[in-house]
């Protein structure tokens, strides 16, 4: 395969794979809608860092950690199913707008707050761990220029976080805020049930196994 055929394969790959729905969506999502574009901003620009740690170990070997140590992919998938419960039990506490408005304030938090939170969210995602070590192992070879790799690295990081930067900046706006203002509690409460599946399936898929 030629590098230009081998370059536009992984990335159809990775752009169907980013805009599936998952714990980063998901996340990314209930940023925004509780806490505003910025959160949300902040939150995808972590997702998208989140994605170099991926194409470390997948591109320049350091997946020989995960077949020499396999109990380290179980280690990293429970810790990123607890983090998805914990996420999704504080959504379920969300009280109605008149207790809590919906535009939270961002000075109590700041930006770091919630880019650690998509970093979190993309590092400990077990979906993103497979889908790369597969793409990886079945796509990249020894034989694949360092310089391709390096490049498609950078596709997938930038692209992961324009993608979820769009999406923010979409759910962000101000008319669509104000017009979900009465129910953003249930939709934050929607999207703590949907992190909580995520995460409750996470860990029985891999008790299953």
């Amino acid at each position: 395969m030629s590098p230009l055929a081998l370059f536009f394969t992984v990335a159809a790959a990775h752009l169907l794979a980013v805009i599936s729905p998952g714990p980063d969506f998901a996340m990314v999502s209930r940023q925004t809608l509780t806490h505003g574009r910025g959160a949300g901003v902040w939150t995808a620009l972590g997702i998208g860092s989140g994605i170099c740690f991926h194409v470390a170990w997948a591109m320049f070997g350091m997946g020989w950690v995960i077949t020499r140590f396999p109990p380290l992919l179980d280690l990293l998938r429970y810790a990123g199913a607890a983090f998805l419960i914990v996420m999704g039990g504080m959504a379920l506490r969300t009280k109605p707008a008149a207790a809590a408005p919906l535009r939270a304030p961002a000075e109590k938090t700041g930006g770091s707050h919630h880019y650690g939170i998509g970093v979190l969210t993309n590092i400990l995602n077990p979906k993103a761990l497979l889908y790369f070590m597969a793409l990886c192992s079945t796509v990249i070879t020894g034989a694949t220029p360092v310089w391709l790799r390096i490049a498609l690295g950078l596709w997938m990081v930038l692209f992961t976080a324009a993608w979820f930067c769009l999406v923010s900046f979409m759910l962000g706006q101000a008319r669509i805020r104000q017009r979900l203002a009465a129910s953003a509690h249930w939709i934050d409460r929607c999207m703590g049930v949907i992190l909580l599946a995520l995460g409750a399936f996470t860990i029985l898929s891999g008790l299953g196994r």
